[in-house]
C-alpha cells in the first residue's frame, strides 16, 4: 500500500501527466512533416524541444492536433502559403516564447486561444493579411515582451484584452490600427513601451488603465495622432519621447508635466502646442491650477471671467447664512457672489486639498453694517480667522478694509498643507459674528529649474557634473585647499504674462552635510543667462552680477530653505529677460559642504515660487502689499495634545488654556468627512478631558480631530489604530 500512495504522490506533483507522451522535433519543412506527425511521433503531445515550423509550401497545421504543451518556443516564420494555424487548438502552455512571423497568407491567430500565460515573449510581426489577433483571447499574462508590428492589415488588438501585465511593448507599422483598445486591462510595462509609425492611429484609447512604466515611452510618428489623453492615469515612467506626430497638438497631461519639470522628457515635431519641452512646460495645463472655488452661502456661479465657484459645501459649526437681495457691490463685476455669505458666531471650512504650499484668498464684502438705511460702520463687525490652526486675522473689520459697506475686497494667505485637509476657521471677536462672501484655493505657482549646475575649484575647475543628483555649496579661505571649494548655479524660465510678480521665494531643498553649525548660504543674481547645465565648469561659470539677495541659515536638518528674491526677478522681466539665473554661495567661507537636491534628483526639487496677487504673509507686518492696513497677527498659541497617539478605543485631550467658553470636538477623516465626537462632560481650558470611541465605526488610518470654544480653534493629527 505504501508503494502504491508514493506512485500516486508522484504522479500528482508531475507538471505532465503520466499518460503523456514527449518527443523532441526538428523543424517542420513541408506539409507532409506536418500532416504525418501522428504517425511519426505516435503519441506525443508534449514537444520538449522548440516547435519550428518554416516552409514555402505548408498551408495548414491541421497534423498537430494532438499536442498539448511545448516545453520551449513556437515559431511559426516564414510561411508564405500559411492560411490557418487552427491545428494547435489543443495546445494550452508554451514554457518559452511565440515567435510568429513573415506569413503573408495568414489571416488571423485561432488555434492559440487556449493559451493563458506565456513565461517568455511574443511577436507577431510582418504579415501582409492578418486582420485579427482573437485568437489570443484567452492569455492573461505575458512575462515577457510582446511586439506587434509591421501588420498593415490588423485593424484592432481585441485579442490582448485580458492581459494586465508585460515586460515591454512595441506596437508599430500597423497601418489601420485606430486605437489601442484590445490593451484596456493593461496596467503595468516594466520595459521599454515604443509606439510607432502607425499612421491611422488616432488616439491611444486602451491605455486609461496603464499606472506604471518603470522605463521609458516612445510616441513617434503617428501621422493621424491627435490625442495622448488615455494616459491621464499613468504614474511612473523614467523617460518620456514624442516626436513628429504633425497633428498631435496637446499632450500636456499630468506625467508629462511632471517628466518635463525635471528634463526627462523629448518634445519635438508635433503640432503647435506640443512642440517642445519648454512650450509644453510653460502651457497652462502644466502651471499650477486652482484647486476649489466656494460660494459660501450661495449656489454655484460663474464670474464674468469664466471662473466657477460651486455652491457652498465643506462647512461645518453653527450653519447660518445671510444674503442680500440687490445691491451694487463695487471693486467688482460679480455682485452676486458678494451679496451672499456664510455668517454666524462660529464655522469653519474643512476643505479636501493636495499636501503643497496652496493660496487661499478669502472673499469679503460687509453688506450690513453701514449699507443704505442700516446701523452702524467701522468696528461695527470684527472677526478671527484661523488657517491650519494659525491665526491670520485678527478683529478684522471688512468695512474698514474694503473703504466702506458693499464693497469687494479680498486677502490671499500662502499656506502649507500636511495631512489633506485645508481648515479655515472663523471665529467671533471683537463685535458680532464672522462672515465670508467666497473661498478660493489655488496651488501655488512653481517653477522648476530650466538648468542647474555644479562647479568646483582647484584642480577640478574643468570638470562638469551634468547628471548629479545633488548640488553643493562649499567655500574655503584664502591659503586653503580651493579643489574643496563649490558652487552651484539655478536657471529658470520666467512665466509669461505681463502681471505683476509681488513675491518671488527661491526654494532649496538640503542640509548641512559636516555638522549641525547653521550655515548663511546666499543667493545672487547672475544676468548671463547663456550657461549650460551640459558645459558649466568652475572656469567658464559665470560670475555673480549682484551683491547678496538674501540667504537661508542651514542646519543638519533635511528641510526646504528660502530666500526671497522678488526684486531681482522683477527686474529681470523688466528688462526683458525671459529667464533668471541664482547663484549659490558661502561668502563667510566657512569650510562647511551645505548640499541641496537638483532637478535630477526626482524629489524636493529647486523652485522658484511666484505670486501675482497681493498675498498677506509676513506675520506682525503692519501693512500689506498693496498698502492696505492689515491688524498684526497674535503670537503662537499654545496647542492641545492627544495621549496616547495611536488611539484605540479611548484617548484624553490635554486642552490648551487659549480656549474659553464652551469646548465642542469633531474629528474628520483624510477625505475631510466629519465625525461629531461628543465633548467629555466638564471640559475646561488647562485641563485632561477623557473621550470614548468605543462602538463608533471608524476605520483606522489618519484623523484630524478640531477642538473649538469661543476663543480659540485648532486642530490636533491623530492616528487611529485597528
Amino acid at each position: 500500500m505504501k508503494r502504491i500512495l508514493q506512485l500516486v504522490l508522484l504522479l500528482a506533483g508531475s507538471t505532465i501527466p503520466a499518460w503523456s507522451q514527449t518527443c523532441s522535433v526538428p523543424v517542420l519543412k513541408t506539409q507532409a512533416d506536418v500532416d504525418n506527425f501522428s504517425t511519426s511521433y505516435p503519441g506525443c503531445t508534449v514537444i520538449t524541444s522548440d516547435l519550428e515550423i518554416s516552409s514555402s509550401s505548408i498551408t495548414n497545421l491541421d497534423g498537430l492536433r494532438g499536442i498539448t504543451r511545448i516545453n520551449r518556443s513556437l515559431k511559426i516564420n516564414y510561411n508564405p502559403r500559411l492560411k490557418s494555424i487552427e491545428g494547435l487548438s489543443s495546445l494550452t502552455q508554451i514554457d518559452a516564447s511565440i515567435n510568429i512571423e513573415d506569413n503573408d497568407s495568414l489571416l488571423n491567430l485561432e488555434g492559440l486561444q487556449h493559451l493563458v500565460s506565456l513565461q517568455g515573449s511574443i511577436r507577431v510581426v510582418e504579415h501582409q493579411r492578418l486582420t485579427s489577433l482573437e485568437g489570443l483571447r484567452g492569455m492573461t499574462r505575458i512575462l515577457g515582451s510582446m511586439s506587434i508590428g509591421s501588420n498593415p492589415a490588423l485593424t484592432s488588438l481585441n485579442g490582448l484584452n485580458n492581459v494586465t501585465r508585460v515586460r515591454g511593448v512595441s506596437i508599430g507599422l500597423n497601418d489601420k490600427l485606430v486605437d489601442l483598445n484590445g490593451l484596456r486591462r493593461l496596467k503595468e510595462v516594466n520595459s521599454p513601451f515604443y509606439i510607432g509609425k502607425n499612421k491611422s492611429l488616432k488616439s491611444l484609447k486602451g491605455l486609461e488603465r496603464l499606472e506604471i512604466a518603470d522605463d521609458r515611452i516612445e510616441i513617434t510618428e503617428n501621422t493621424a495622432l491627435t490625442s495622448i489623453s488615455e494616459l491621464a492615469q499613468l504614474k511612473t515612467v523614467s523617460h518620456i519621447t514624442i516626436t513628429n506626430n504633425p497633428l498631435l497638438s496637446d499632450c500636456a497631461i499630468g506625467i508629462v508635466c511632471a517628466r518635463a519639470a525635471f528634463d526627462q522628457i523629448t518634445i519635438s515635431g508635433n503640432a503647435a502646442g506640443c512642440t517642445s519641452n519648454q512650450e509644453v512646460r510653460m502651457s497652462t495645463a502644466c502651471m499650477p491650477q486652482t484647486l476649489v472655488r466656494i460660494n459660501a452661502g450661495g449656489p454655484d456661479f460663474t464670474t464674468a471671467t469664466q471662473k466657477l465657484f460651486v455652491a457652498d459645501q465643506y462647512y461645518a459649526g453653527i450653519d447660518r447664512t445671510s444674503s442680500i437681495a440687490s445691491g451694487d457691490i463695487l471693486n467688482t463685476t460679480n455682485d452676486v457672489l458678494y451679496r451672499s455669505g456664510r455668517c454666524s458666531p462660529s464655522f469653519s471650512y474643512n476643505i479636501p486639498v493636495v499636501n503643497d504650499q496652496v493660496n487661499v484668498t478669502l472673499h469679503f464684502a460687509e453688506t450690513y453694517f453701514g449699507a443704505p438705511g442700516k446701523k452702524g460702520g467701522a468696528g461695527s463687525r470684527q472677526f478671527n480667522v484661523n488657517i491650519e490652526g494659525s491665526r491670520k486675522l485678527t478683529n478684522y473689520d471688512i468695512f474698514t478694509e474694503a473703504g466702506g459697506a458693499l464693497r469687494a475686497v479680498q486677502l490671499t494667505f500662502p499656506v502649507t498643507v500636511t495631512n489633506g485637509v485645508l481648515n479655515i476657521d472663523f471665529l467671533t471677536g471683537a463685535a458680532d459674528l464672522p462672515r465670508v462672501a467666497a473661498i478660493e484655493v489655488t496651488a501655488s505657482p512653481t517653477l522648476i529649474p530650466l538648468a542647474d549646475g555644479l562647479v568646483s575649484g582647484g584642480v577640478y575647475s574643468n570638470s562638469n557634473y551634468v547628471s548629479t543628483a545633488r548640488l553643493s555649496v562649499k567655500q574655503v579661505p584664502s591659503g586653503g585647499n580651493q579643489n574643496a571649494n563649490r558652487l552651484s548655479y539655478l536657471k529658470f524660465q520666467l512665466p509669461t504674462g505681463k502681471a505683476v510678480i509681488t513675491s518671488a521665494k527661491l526654494r532649496i531643498y538640503g542640509h548641512n552635510n559636516e555638522n549641525n553649525t547653521s550655515i548663511a548660504i546666499h543667493a545672487y543674481g547672475v544676468n548671463n543667462d547663456s550657461w549650460t547645465e551640459q558645459a558649466i565648469t568652475g572656469d567658464n561659470a559665470p560670475a555673480a552680477s549682484t551683491s547678496s539677495l538674501g540667504s537661508a541659515a542651514v542646519n543638519d536638518v533635511y528641510k526646504y530653505h528660502e530666500i526671497d528674491v522678488t526684486s531681482y526677478v522683477n527686474a529681470q522681466r523688466q528688462s526683458g529677460d525671459v529667464s533668471v539665473s541664482f547663484l549659490l554661495n558661502d561668502p563667510n567661507k566657512s569650510s562647511t559642504e551645505v548640499v541641496f537636491n537638483s532637478k535630477e534628483a526626482g524629489t524636493n526639487p529647486p523652485q522658484l515660487i511666484y505670486q501675482t496677487t497681493n498675498v498677506v504673509q509676513t506675520p506682525n507686518s503692519s501693512a500689506r502689499l498693496g498698502q492696505e492696513e492689515v491688524v498684526a497677527e497674535i503670537q503662537e498659541e499654545q496647542h492641545s495634545t492627544v495621549f496616547p497617539n495611536p488611539v484605540k478605543d479611548h484617548f484624553t485631550v490635554s486642552l490648551s488654556p487659549e480656549h474659553a467658553g464652551p469646548i465642542t470636538f469633531e474629528m474628520f477623516d483624510a477625505a475631510g468627512n466629519s465625525h461629531a465626537i461628543p465633548a467629555p462632560q466638564n471640559s475646561r481650558p488647562g485641563e485632561d478631558a477623557g473621550v470614548n470611541l468605543a462602538g463608533r465605526s471608524l476605520n483606522a488610518g489618519v484623523y484630524l480631530l478640531k477642538i473649538k470654544s469661543d476663543a480659540f480653534a485648532e486642530v490636533v493629527k491623530m492616528i487611529i489604530a485597528k
